[in-house]
């Protein structure tokens, strides 16, 4: 029997006032490994109010502006007390001007990066390619050069 398990977040950015470059929000699981924002959604809760909630939770930032149009899902199986879970994660990409962090529980670091040490500092391959997409997506849009 698989369990189905739904998570939703956001690859957080802020442009960098000195460069114009958009700096990437990550923050550093108990484990050690770098992430986005996330977190799994509630009964009766849409997937960009979860990911809203979850970032404001771990990191207290509320200000975001959405970028519409991007959405991205990754899926993967690992187990939780010998059964089998499935879990999807969709992330949006927002942007704030919030620079301060205000961390939960739930992590021991955050830190704000350009791209390429955004891209080299995430650990799980599904997580780097959100990364990439929504890079390219900010170019196409005129956001980033």
């Amino acid at each position: 029997m698989v369990i189905y398990e739904r998570s939703a977040g956001a690859i957080v950015f802020r442009i960098d006032e000195k460069t114009g470059e958009p700096l990437f929000l990550l923050l550093q699981y108990p484990s050690g490994y770098w992430e986005f924002p996330r977190g799994n959604v509630e009964p009766g809760e849409s997937d960009i109010d979860a990911a809203k909630r979850e970032i404001y939770e771990e990191t207290g930032i509320k200000k975001l502006e959405f970028i519409f149009g991007f959405r991205y899902e990754i899926s993967f199986f690992y187990r939780r007390n010998n059964k089998l879970v499935r879990k999807t994660i969709v992330f949006f990409l927002a942007k704030t001007n919030e620079v301060n962090v205000k961390l939960s529980f739930e992590h021991k670091g955050f830190a704000w990066l350009p791209y390429k040490k955004a891209l080299a500092r995430i650990k799980f391959k599904n997580s780097r390619i959100a990364l990439e997409k929504a890079y390219s997506y900010l170019k196409s849009m005129g956001i980033v050069k």
